[in-house]
C-alpha cells in the first residue's frame, strides 16, 4: 500500500471511530467505491468499538454505468478518460463479500430503501 493510500485509511479509520464513539448516534452511513475485499478488511480491521457492520454493493450493467458516468462528464465531475477503468473494476465488485444491489434503472430514493429493507431483514 502506498504512503497516500495508507494516510487515507488511517484518516478514514480515525473518523470512523470518531462517529462510532459519539453515543448521540445511531447509524452512520460510509460511502466509499471498494471494489476489493482486502479495501473493506483494511478499513474494518481499524475499527474499535461496539457496531454492527452491513456492507453494500450498489452495482450496475455497463450501459448503465456508462450512461451515469457521461452525465458526470457532462457535469465535469469525471473526465472521460476515467471511463474504461470504471467499466473494467464491474467485474472486481463479484468477489466483494457484500450484498449486491443492481442500481440499474433505479433512482437514489429506491436504491435507499431497498438498503433499508435489507438492514430491516425484509429483502426485496
Amino acid at each position: 500500500m502506498t504512503k497516500t493510500k495508507k494516510m487515507v485509511m488511517r484518516n478514514s479509520q480515525f473518523l470512523l471511530n470518531s462517529f462510532i464513539a459519539n453515543s448521540t448516534l445511531e447509524n452512520i452511513v460510509f460511502v466509499w467505491v471498494m471494489h476489493q475485499q482486502a479495501i473493506i478488511d483494511d478499513l474494518l480491521s481499524g475499527l474499535e468499538g461496539d457496531f454492527t457492520t452491513y456492507s453494500f454493493s450498489l452495482v450496475a450493467n455497463e450501459a448503465e454505468l456508462t450512461k451515469r458516468f457521461s452525465q458526470d462528464i457532462a457535469s465535469a465531475k469525471r473526465k472521460p478518460s476515467n471511463l474504461p477503468a470504471a467499466i473494467q473494476r464491474l467485474s472486481f465488485y463479484e468477489s466483494v463479500d457484500a450484498t449486491k444491489i443492481d442500481v440499474t434503472g433505479r433512482d437514489y430514493p429506491e436504491v435507499a430503501q431497498l438498503i433499508l429493507d435489507q438492514i430491516a431483514g425484509t429483502p426485496e
